[in-house]
């Protein structure tokens, strides 16, 4: 018999109630191509030219008819085409690649979440028709600041009309579930101004909203930079502040937070993004695609022309795998779900999952302790404060 899991969230306006069948996986697709890479991006990226872009959809095809056998008896609830700037491939691409996995005899949920990343200088009303035809139902915008100002840091190449312009696009082109990032702490960033691309936000038609804190990751121009940048970022007190303000005017507009660092309307939850968070096997394909699948982490070659020599050879192009052995995988399974705002029943993680090791209830002890956590009846979730250091909970659980 089926085993399920039942998740009911109430945060203010939002009521959430998810059933997640042990059956239920997600697909996960890396389109790597950018005509430019931004310099606080880590992700693997690809020029945007032929060399590399025609290659790339056989070999993605190929990877996809030697993954199809671990799906046999999975129902697909989700598919995310993220990047990269996944719109570099056309159309007529995608209607290869989305015909081929729905021919596959494999199940697709009625109701599967399809999400297609876009930036918003690629956005036009003709070229979002052409998805939402080819049945992508949800876009998720690279916007990063609603302020020409902020864009010119973060070396975006679009305006801030352009991704007004392009949320209107998408939405008048049928796709009415909308995500959106938006970035915060940047350098020479004021709290005035930050409250000015919140308040630019009150009349679009955005029904999810991932919000990010500038980070210096290795391996881009902003790292080899932090010296110069780190002092232009806000001080402390006016980074607090700059969150607050966005819970606050976000939750105003109807975006209510259910998780650290996303936002939804009722119903908008990012199906792909909860099941990462809640442990649901998904596959990735693409090179540095990472997949989670029987407890299993692996990720593809991060290296075009090892991923392409791995299928060529009729191998699976991955090059990374771990599996933590109990309790470590139960403890970074729980501490990842904490960051959902309705927090753990654990009592049903218990269920499905095992019991946790004794030493937990220690380390749950001391969070409460220290103001990080609360405890009603078998339920567990952040305080408010717990959310501001959340690295610092999960460190502590793993």
């Amino acid at each position: 018999m089926e085993s399920s899991k039942t998740r009911t969230q109430t945060t203010g306006n939002l009521y959430l109630t998810t059933i997640q069948t042990s059956r239920d996986v997600s697909l996960y697709f890396h389109i790597p191509f950018c005509s430019k890479k931004c310099p606080y991006c880590h992700f693997f990226v690809l020029p945007n030219e032929e060399r590399f872009k025609k290659p790339f959809l056989p070999a993605l095809l190929k990877e996809w008819g030697m993954r199809r056998p671990q799906l046999q008896g999975k129902r697909i609830v989700s598919i995310y085409f993220g990047g990269g700037t996944p719109t570099k491939l056309s159309p007529m691409e995608y209607a290869v690649l989305l015909e081929t996995v729905r021919s596959s005899e494999v199940e697709i949920a009625s109701d599967c979440e399809i999400t297609l990343e876009a930036n918003p200088e690629d956005v036009s009303l003709p070229l979002m028709r052409e998805f939402h035809a080819l049945g992508i139902n949800r876009v998720s915008l690279g916007v990063q600041s609603l302020l020409d100002e902020d864009l010119v840091v973060l070396g975006r190449t679009h305006s801030a009309s352009r991704s007004v312009a392009a949320i209107r696009e998408v939405h008048a082109a049928g796709i009415s579930n909308i995500s959106i990032d938006l970035m915060f702490e940047l350098p020479r960033q004021s709290l005035s101004n930050w409250e000015k691309c919140l308040k630019a936000l009150s009349d679009l038609p955005v029904t999810h909203l991932s919000l990010y804190n500038l980070t210096f990751e290795p391996q881009t121009v902003f790292f080899k930079k932090r010296e110069q940048l780190l002092p232009q970022l806000p001080p402390e007190e006016d980074r607090l502040q700059m969150l607050q303000m966005a819970v606050q005017s976000l939750e105003t507009i109807g975006l209510a937070r259910y998780e650290i660092s996303a936002f939804a309307r009722t119903g908008a939850q990012s199906r792909h993004n909860t099941g990462y968070w809640t442990g649901r096997p998904f596959l990735g394909f693409g090179p540095s695609a990472f997949s989670y699948w029987d407890g299993a982490r692996f990720s593809n070659a991060a290296h075009f022309n090892k991923y392409l020599t791995a299928l060529g050879e009729g191998r699976l192009p991955v090059d990374f795998t771990e599996k933590l052995a109990f309790p470590s995988d139960l403890q970074e399974l729980l501490a990842v779900r904490l960051r959902l705002v309705e927090g753990v029943d654990l009592q049903q993680f218990a269920a499905v999952y095992g019991p946790m090791p004794a030493s937990f209830e220690a380390s749950l002890e001391g969070l409460m302790e220290k103001g990080w956590a609360q405890r009603v009846g078998t339920v567990v979730k952040l305080t408010a404060v717990g959310q501001l250091f959340y690295d610092s909970v999960a460190s502590e659980i793993i």
